[in-house]
């Protein structure tokens, strides 16, 4: 009886603690907003939030400067969002501004070794241009509030900012589920015609 009675403790105390730590970016989950600033915009404004929804579909794209996936994402995101009309997905490109190192004296964060550019295709003179929001997550405060270990990581949130989809990594079949998760809710569901 004592021992039930004292797991049936310990369980409830992990269950209290549970919601203390970090939040996992997990499907179902209300990622953003943070308790506090994670995110600072172009202007540098801290933020906790995502900028507010514009009834676009909504990306939120975790890219890291070393990461040559990133790259395949980014083609597997254009073509994904190219038949469909201009504007209809938004991506919210989050970059990190700071790395973790290995040296002699141990681990030590610096700034990005290559600071990521806009992939090509993406300007304001492409047709088919998605609508691009870049965020630069804070370090210390980012890592604190959700547990992101490896990248890229992509993810597909609804109009009250819960992950409905996440994809970490890159697969050869990545475009098509991004594409077929833009149709279930573009609302003009007939793509362009090819050529326009």
């Amino acid at each position: 009886m004592r021992k039930g009675a004292s797991f049936a403790a310990l369980i409830a105390g992990l269950l209290l603690t549970a919601g203390c730590g970090p939040k996992a970016i997990t499907v179902g989950s209300r990622p953003f907003p943070a308790a506090h600033p994670v995110f600072s915009d172009a202007s540098g404004k801290a933020l906790e939030a995502l900028p507010a929804a514009d009834g676009t579909i909504r990306l939120v794209f975790l890219e890291f400067p070393w990461c040559p996936a990133c790259v395949d994402v980014w083609r597997a995101v254009r073509v994904a969002a190219k038949p469909f009309p201009q504007g209809t997905v938004r991506v919210y490109r989050v970059l990190f501004d700071r790395e973790t190192v290995l040296t002699p004296a141990g681990r030590k964060e610096v700034p990005p070794l290559n600071p990521a550019a806009l992939p090509e295709g993406d300007g304001p003179e492409d047709p088919a241009a998605l609508k691009v929001t870049t965020l630069t997550a804070l370090p210390v405060e980012f890592r604190e509030e959700f547990r992101v270990s490896q990248g890229p990581v992509v993810l597909l949130l609804d109009a009250e900012g819960t992950v409905e989809r996440r994809w970490i990594g890159f697969s050869a079949g990545m475009s098509r589920e991004l594409s077929s998760e833009i149709m279930k809710r573009a609302r003009v569901l007939s793509p362009r015609p090819p050529g326009t």
